[in-house]
């Protein structure tokens, strides 16, 4: 078979190999056992403010102790000429940006920041609003939809991150915006101290909400407060063997606040996914 004619028959027999191989936004999806595990990430909350005013000090110390890459808020991006190039020159990646509901400008700005650092996901959470009421929940359903929708052509996945308002009630505020806005438009983000916290087992909401996981937020509790990962009720182990199989791309670690320094913190919570759970 002359050369010209092998890679035109090879290229259309690949072709649907591929094609069943990529997910719904063309992002590229992994197919083996050991690629079906998360890549792990942190949270920049437990820096405080730090990251706008040392967003490279802080993403160094991230990579320095093994993560892959951060989740933040759009603001330290906000006004850099390249907002890619403190995550290439630390050599993290942006695992997505997570605002509040309701701010369609502050959602444009977002996905503008995630294309240019070539990120996938953008996270939302609060739509309860102040009353945690059904008529809230709808209302910001509507819009969470009408951003999924934009956003779904621009190659980046919606999910909605939850606290324990979302849980309490049999889970009715999950519930009311898994009914209101369609899987295929939007994930869900599981905090596993939330779904705790609100009387809930986080193992067992992940198995019955298995269809609509795309992203995690891995955090730990005890007596209430937040703690590092391992030193609390958590079962982390019941977590990864919950989303075994599903792509799940990014298990991001959140400690909202610690009585030690960040980087402390975030090894510790570092070493025990890598020494307990070997990822």
């Amino acid at each position: 078979m002359r050369r010209r004619n092998w890679l035109a028959w090879g290229w259309h027999a690949l072709m649907p190999m591929w094609k069943k191989a990529t997910n719904t936004i063309g992002v590229s999806v992994r197919s083996s056992r050991e690629d079906l595990k998360p890549k792990i990430g942190v949270q920049l909350i437990v820096w405080g403010d730090r990251p706008a005013k040392d967003l490279d000090g802080v993403l160094n110390e991230a990579a320095s102790i093994g993560y892959s890459g951060v989740e933040m808020g759009p603001g330290p991006l906000q006004g850099l000429e390249d907002p890619s190039e403190p995550f290439t020159s630390n050599g993290l990646a942006l695992t997505g940006l997570h605002i509040g509901v309701g701010d369609m400008k502050t959602v444009e700005t977002c996905l503008q920041l995630i294309k240019e650092c070539g990120a996938h996901y953008l996270l939302f959470s609060g739509a309860g609003g102040r009353g945690n009421t059904e008529k809230e929940y709808r209302e910001s359903s509507k819009f969470i939809k009408a951003v999924a929708e934009k956003s779904r052509d621009l190659g980046v996945r919606v999910c909605y991150h939850n606290h324990y308002q979302e849980i309490i009630d049999g889970a009715k505020g999950i519930k009311i915006i898994c009914s209101e806005v369609e899987p295929e438009l939007l994930s869900l983000c599981v905090d596993t101290y939330w779904v705790q916290y609100a009387g809930a087992s986080p193992v067992q909401f992940l198995k019955e909400n298995l269809d609509r996981i795309s992203y995690l937020h891995l955090k730990d509790l005890k007596d209430k407060d937040f703690v590092e990962l391992g030193q609390g009720a958590i079962d982390f182990p019941g977590v990864f063997k919950a989303i075994e199989g599903r792509e799940v791309e990014w298990a991001v670690v959140e400690q909202d606040r610690t009585k030690k320094t960040p980087k402390e913190s975030m090894q510790i919570s570092r070493r025990y996914l890598r020494n307990r759970l070997g990822i």
